[in-house]
C-alpha cells in the first residue's frame, strides 16, 4: 500500500516527519517492552506481531498488526504499559509519528474518531479471543480454527507455539486433540504441519458453537 493510500495520510500530509518510511526486515524488533518514551507508528506495509514474555521466560501472542493500523506502545496513550515487543513478522514500512505531533492530532475531533476506531476495533477482537477461552472447550477452538483457516479442506501449522497461544491451548493439549481426531479419521496430520481435514461434516458439528461466536458480529 502507499502512504497515500492510507488512512492517516489525510491527517499528517502537512507534517514532513510523519511521511518518513522507516524500513524493517523479517524478524526486527520495531519497539520493545522496556522502552519508556516512544513514539507512535503507524504500518504501511507488512506484518507486525506484539507479544509479551511470561515471568517464567514463556513468549506470549498478544496481537497482530497489519497494514493501515496503529502499532508500537498504544497503551501509554491510556498511562498503561503492556509490556510488549512489536516484531516484524515480515519485511515492513512504518510511519513515525513524534509524541508533540500526535499530542497536536488528537485535539482534532476527526482524528480522535479515527485512532479510537482503529484501536476499539483490534482491542475488541482481542477481548472476543480472549472471551472464546472460557466459553468454549479447546476441542471446539481447535475445530473452528481449522475450518475457519483452511483451504481446500488444507491448514498449514507453520508455528505451532503460535497457534497454541492465539487458541489458548497448551502444547501438549493440542497434540491429544489432534491425536484424537486423527483416531476419529476426522483430520490428518503431517509432521510438517499440513493438517487434512477429511470429515468437514463432523468437524463443523464440534466447531459450531464457535463458529457462530465468531461469526455473530452484529
Amino acid at each position: 500500500m502507499k502512504l497515500e493510500d492510507s488512512g492517516i495520510y489525510p491527517f499528517i500530509k502537512d507534517y514532513p516527519k510523519c511521511k518518513i518510511l522507516y524500513r524493517f526486515g523479517k524478524g526486527e524488533c520495531i519497539t520493545n517492552s522496556i522502552a519508556r518514551n516512544e513514539d507512535y507508528w503507524y504500518v504501511i506495509e507488512g506484518q507486525i506481531e506484539v507479544v509479551a514474555t511470561s515471568h517464567n521466560g514463556r513468549r506470549i501472542h498478544v496481537d497482530d498488526n497489519v497494514e493501515d493500523e496503529w502499532t508500537g506502545h498504544l497503551s501509554k496513550y491510556w498511562g498503561q504499559n503492556l509490556c510488549c515487543d512489536c516484531i516484524a513478522v515480515t519485511p515492513c514500512a512504518c510511519i513515525r509519528i513524534p509524541n508533540p505531533i500526535f499530542n497536536n492530532l488528537i485535539k482534532d475531533k476527526d482524528f480522535r474518531l479515527f485512532f479510537y476506531f482503529k484501536m476499539s476495533s483490534r482491542l475488541y477482537d482481542m477481548y472476543r479471543r480472549r472471551l472464546s477461552y472460557d466459553l468454549f472447550t479447546p476441542r471446539q477452538r481447535f475445530a473452528a480454527h481449522l475450518i475457519l483457516d483452511a483451504e481446500d479442506n488444507d491448514c498449514y501449522m507453520e508455528n505451532v507455539s503460535k497457534t497454541c497461544d492465539e487458541l489458548g491451548i497448551s502444547r501438549r493439549n493440542l497434540y491429544n486433540i489432534i491425536s484424537d481426531f486423527e483416531a476419529l479419521k476426522i483430520i490428518s496430520y503431517e509432521q510438517t504441519g499440513l493438517v487434512s481435514i477429511r470429515d468437514r461434516e463432523q468437524l463443523r458439528n464440534i466447531a459450531q458453537p464457535a463458529l457462530e461466536f465468531n461469526e455473530n458480529r452484529d
